[in-house]
C-alpha cells in the first residue's frame, strides 16, 4: 500500500491506496490547503476515472473536516453545471474548480448524532466563550480560546458535510461499510464486529468505544450546564479578569474545555479529539495505524480491545502520530507499547506541534536508554523513518525550524538506524 501525504497546514490530510485495489482519503485537513494544494492532485484521481471509495473524517476539528467540505462543495458546482448542461440553459460555464474524484461514502460520526440534540447550544456557547478567552491575550488561555472557537466552527462545518452528503444532494453514502446492510450507524468499536475489506485493504475499527460516545455525550452535557452562566457573565467579567491575567498566570480558566468530563487523566485533550474514529488497516502483512487526534489511553484501549495488543505491545509499519504530535496525546509508556517502521507527523508548527518531546520519545523508544526502549522485540535494531507533512508554511516556522533542527540532530546521533523525510512540495509518498 502506498500513503500520500499532503501539505495540509496545521491538520491531517492522507490519501491511502492499496496494492491491488481500495482507496482512501484520511481527512481533509484545512480547506485553504485543499483549494491551494490537494483539490487539483485528487482531480487527477478523476481524469484517469479512479474513485475514492470512502472518505474518512475522524472527527469534526477544523484542520480535519473543513477540506472535506471544499471538495463536496467543488462537485456540489460541478452538479449544478451538470444540471444546466443537460437542460440546455444557455449561459452556464463550467466551474473554475477541478473536478473531485467520486466519492463512494463518507465515514464520519455526525456530531449532531452524538450529542442527541444539543448540537446548537454546544455551538452557541463554544462561539461566545472563544472570543473572550482570545482576548486575555495571555498564551494559555488564548490556546483554549482558539480549541473552542474551532470546533464552534467545525460543528455548522460538519452539519454541512452531513446535508452535502445526503440523497437529496450528491447522494453520497454516509457510513456505509461493506457487508453490513440497514442505515448508517455510528461508527465505533462494536461486539463481535468483524474487519472489512476496501479493495485489498483490510480495515478493523479500534476506536471510540460505546463507553467512549457515551461518556462524551454526558461529559459535553455536564459542560454545558457548568459553563452556560459564566458564558453569560464574562462580558461584564472580562476586563476585570484580562487584569487578574495580566498579574498571574494561576488564575483559572474560566471555560475549559478540556476538563470536559472530570477526568483528569486526559486533561488537554479535548471532548471530540477523545472520540476520533480510528482504523487499523493491513494489507499483505503490512499494518498502518489512523488516530485521528485521540489520546494514548483510548488508543491502548482500542488495540487491547481488538486483540492487536494481545501481547501488551504492536508493532507496525507505519502509525500516524495523533493529534499532530502533541505532548498531550503521546507518553512514554504509549511510545514504548506501540512502535513503528515509519511515524508520519502532521502539523505545520502551530502550537507548538508537533512537539520536541514527542519527537524524542519517539526517537527514545528505539535508541534511548533501556528503560525508555519499545517493548516489541521486532523493534529492536531496525531502522526507523520520521515523515513530516511540511517543513513549514510561514504560520509557525520558527517551530518548525526548531523540529528540523531536532531532528537533524537525532539522525546524526542514530548512526544510520534514523531516516527523516520533510514534505517540500505538494506531497510526499510513502511505500509500505
Amino acid at each position: 500500500m502506498k500513503l500520500r501525504i499532503f501539505q495540509s497546514e496545521k491538520g491531517d490530510c492522507l490519501l491511502l491506496e492499496g496494492a491491488t485495489g481500495g482507496r482512501i482519503l484520511c481527512d481533509g485537513g484545512m480547506a485553504a490547503s485543499m483549494r491551494k494544494v490537494v483539490r487539483a492532485e485528487l482531480a487527477k484521481l478523476r481524469k484517469k476515472k479512479a474513485v475514492i471509495d470512502a472518505a474518512y473524517v475522524s472527527h469534526i476539528d477544523q484542520d480535519h473536516i473543513s477540506g472535506i467540505l471544499a471538495l463536496l462543495q467543488d462537485e456540489l458546482e460541478w452538479r449544478i453545471f451538470d444540471h444546466h448542461k443537460k437542460k440546455g440553459h444557455a449561459g452556464f460555464k463550467p466551474p473554475k474548480v477541478p473536478r473531485p474524484p467520486e466519492i463512494k461514502t463518507i465515514w464520519h460520526n455526525a456530531f449532531s448524532a452524538q450529542l442527541d440534540g444539543t448540537a446548537g447550544p454546544v455551538q452557541d456557547l463554544l462561539a461566545a466563550a472563544a472570543p473572550a478567552l482570545i482576548a486575555t491575550r495571555e498564551p494559555k488561555l488564548m490556546n483554549v480560546g482558539e480549541e473552542l472557537y474551532d470546533i464552534a466552527v467545525s460543528i455548522p462545518e460538519a452539519i454541512k458535510v452531513s446535508r452535502l452528503a445526503a440523497p437529496a444532494m450528491l447522494g453520497i453514502p454516509l457510513n456505509k461499510i461493506p457487508g453490513v446492510a440497514g442505515p448508517a450507524k455510528l461508527l465505533m468499536v462494536r461486539p463481535k464486529a468483524k474487519a472489512f475489506k476496501i479493495g485489498s485493504l483490510k480495515l478493523t475499527i479500534v476506536g471510540p468505544t460505546k463507553d467512549e460516545l457515551e461518556k462524551l455525550r454526558k461529559g459535553w452535557k455536564t459542560w454545558l450546564k457548568a459553563n452556560g452562566d459564566t458564558v453569560r457573565k464574562i462580558d461584564e467579567q472580562l476586563k476585570k479578569r484580562m487584569d487578574e491575567f495580566s498579574n498571574s498566570l494561576s488564575v483559572p480558566a474560566p471555560i475549559d474545555l478540556r476538563n470536559w468530563n472530570g477526568i483528569p487523566d486526559h486533561e488537554g485533550v479535548t471532548a471530540p479529539n477523545i472520540a476520533s474514529l480510528m482504523f487499523m488497516v493491513e494489507e499483505g502483512g503490512k499494518r498502518l495505524l489512523l488516530t485521528g487526534d485521540s489520546q494514548q489511553d483510548f488508543i491502548l484501549a482500542g488495540l487491547k480491545t481488538t486483540g492487536f495488543l494481545a501481547s501488551g505491545h504492536v508493532h507496525l509499519d507505519v502509525h500516524k502520530i495523533q493529534h499532530h504530535g502533541s505532548e498531550n496525546n503521546l507518553d512514554e509508556d504509549f511510545a514504548r507499547k506501540v512502535s513503528a517502521d515509519h511515524y508520519v507527523f502532521c502539523g505545520n508548527g502551530q502550537h507548538e506541534n508537533p512537539d520536541l518531546k514527542v519527537i524524542q520519545m519517539v526517537f527514545d523508544s528505539r535508541l534511548g536508554p533501556p528503560a525508555k526502549r519499545a517493548l516489541a522485540p521486532k523493534a529492536a535494531g531496525r531502522k526507523f523513518t520520521m515523515w513530516f507533512s511540511t517543513e513549514g508554511d510561514g504560520k509557525a516556522d520558527a517551530h518548525m525550524r526548531e523540529v528540523k533542527k531536532l531532528v537533524r540532530k537525532l539522525v546524526k546521533s542514530s548512526k544510520g538506524k534514523m531516516a527523516a523525510k520533510f514534505n517540500t512540495g505538494k506531497s510526499i509518498t510513502l511505500t509500505i
